[in-house]
């Protein structure tokens, strides 16, 4: 008994570390925990099964899986931090698996959000090539270009994150809170200033003018059938509701969030009331994991066939709709 009140003592006492604005992390205890193991146990599945279908699609010689892919892949390696984020938050904000790997699942969590919009970029600027400029995108069409640009992005968005976060937030051995601090640093705001501005509204303006380019592009192009246009104006119209519906609420309230911190002269009263808005936009983020899979229906005219194939389940299911639907024709002949 002695030494658990020496721990729970410990460890409130490290929590005031980063904790001087005295924030109730218990408002976001059972929200964010819900879900993220909501998000988990749906969002896994439905993101190998589409990464599955579309690696058979690469056989085409058809770049845009590969991107596609790739932002599925930045979907997976989010939702695989989510079970110790849950443990994480579900504790009261308390990181019980070492400074190293605190740093290495905020690498990873902002890595895989940071790739999913780089990619959504490259997969507006590839419709649009292949649809508005198609001769002069024929010679950059070619699988091993496209596995090079995906693996120039990763490596691009990995660095700047890795050297911000080790001066940002140097390991501490008995820090407790795990790449937050209240109230934040001066320097820590003006990096977030920057990465929110730089990874949404720039990529937004891209991905929305790209958006309208093609749209334009595809009603001028006579070589392709009603039913087709409508399937890719989908696809480009669901990668810019994605990215506000998703990213929007996050870096909107972000914005918010910091610049009260550059204004305001009561830090603490600021970083308290805007914690649960915040907090819940941040758990917005993760949404990806089951909206973006939807793009591989858009791929594929053959979806139902190929998810039967899949899934033994749904193949027996549409077995046995064919067999009593000739059944029904033989009764009415």
């Amino acid at each position: 008994m002695e030494s658990d009140s020496k721990y729970v003592a410990y460890n409130n006492s490290v929590t005031t570390v980063g904790n001087t604005c005295g924030i109730d992390f218990s408002q976001d205890s059972v929200f964010l925990p819900a879900l993220y193991g909501l998000l988990f146990i749906i969002g896994t599945p439905l993101n190998l099964l589409a990464l599955f279908g579309l690696y058979r699609l690469i056989k085409s010689e058809n770049v845009l899986p590969v991107y596609v892919i790739n932002l599925l892949l930045a979907d997976v390696l989010q939702l695989f931090t989510l079970p110790l984020w849950m443990d994480y938050y579900g504790n009261g904000h308390y990181w019980r698996f070492g400074p190293r790997g605190c740093q290495i699942m905020g690498l990873l969590f902002y890595i895989s959000i940071y790739a999913g919009i780089f990619f959504r970029c490259i997969i507006s600027l590839e419709r649009h090539l292949a649809i508005a400029r198609p001769f002069k995108f024929q010679a950059l069409r070619k699988l091993k270009f496209a596995r090079w640009i995906a693996l120039g992005i990763w490596v691009l968005i990995a660095m700047p994150p890795t050297i911000a976060f080790n001066k940002l937030f140097p390991k501490h051995e008995n820090y407790t809170l795990c790449i937050e601090k209240y109230p934040s640093e001066q320097g820590f705001i003006t990096y977030r200033l920057i990465t929110l501005l730089l990874s949404f509204i720039v990529p937004l303006a891209f991905i929305v003018g790209l958006h309208i380019q093609t749209l334009h592009s595809l009603k001028a192009l006579g070589s392709l059938v009603s039913d087709e246009k409508k399937r890719i104006r989908a696809l480009l119209t669901l990668l810019v509701v994605i990215f506000v519906t998703v990213l929007g609420p996050y870096h909107f309230i972000g914005c918010v969030k910091y610049v009260g911190l550059l204004l305001t002269t009561n830090i603490c009263d600021w970083e308290i009331k805007i914690f649960m808005p915040y907090q819940v936009s941040r758990g917005l983020l993760s949404l990806n994991s089951l909206l973006n899979p939807i793009l591989y229906i858009f791929m594929r005219t053959d979806f139902r066939a190929a998810t039967a194939n899949y899934l033994p389940c749904l193949r027996r299911m549409r077995s046995l709709s064919l067999r009593t639907s000739d059944q029904t024709n033989t009764t009415d002949s």
